[in-house]
């Protein structure tokens, strides 16, 4: 018995279509068989590989700038100074912009998890500085981990502002204890402070 070309056509369409679907359905986890984990900008620690279940209950702050890292422990601030060459500034954690300073360099953010923290470019108190700053988010905006917040003009600004480093600081009620991590250098979206509930 001879089968018709056009048979052999058909079959060979629906073999591929079988499998288009199939392997979407597993990408997508409709089969039970999707990717547990996944490495992203802003869960690279150290090369490590970081369960997105986990990830999701994790309360940590991402580092808003690549540089060098500096603890903050003095006048009651918990955080830490980065040392940047960076002209922009991204968002430590998925929340809500609750304000942003009238120069446009300084940003406070409700985190997803409840605290509250600041993003800072600059301690400069000048005004006049304002004309080097861009923000790029809006007060009250929901953000994501990693938004853009901030470009500036870093090169014109180091000429008038003698501290030009980034700060990233816990402001508000205690999260409990706060841990930064042990690496001198980071990139911009890497776990920079990691939050530890109190267990009594």
């Amino acid at each position: 018995m001879t089968i018709p070309l056009w048979y052999g056509g058909v079959c060979a369409l629906a073999a591929a279509y079988f499998g288009f679907w199939f392997g979407r359905s597993r990408n997508w986890g409709l089969l039970g068989g999707a990717k547990e984990t996944e490495e992203t900008g802003e869960n690279r620690h150290k090369g490590t590989r970081v369960s997105e279940k986990a990830l999701s209950r994790a309360k940590y702050l991402a580092s808003p700038a690549s540089g060098t890292v500096e603890e903050l422990s003095d006048e009651g601030r918990r955080g830490a100074r980065i040392l940047t060459t960076d002209s922009k500034l991204f968002s430590p954690s998925a929340g809500r912009v609750l304000s942003i300073a009238p120069r446009g360099n300084a940003f406070l953010i409700l985190t997803d998890f409840g605290a509250e923290v600041e993003v800072r470019a600059c301690t400069s108190e000048d005004d006049l500085l304002d004309r080097y700053f861009r923000p790029r988010v809006i007060r009250g905006e929901i953000i994501r981990r990693g938004r853009l917040l901030l470009e500036y003009d870093r090169e014109k600004l180091s000429k008038e502002c003698e501290d030009t480093a980034t700060y990233l600081v816990t402001r508000g009620e205690d999260h409990g204890e706060m841990k930064l991590v042990e690496d001198q250098q980071v990139k911009a979206g890497d776990a920079l402070l990691w939050f530890h509930e109190n267990k009594e």
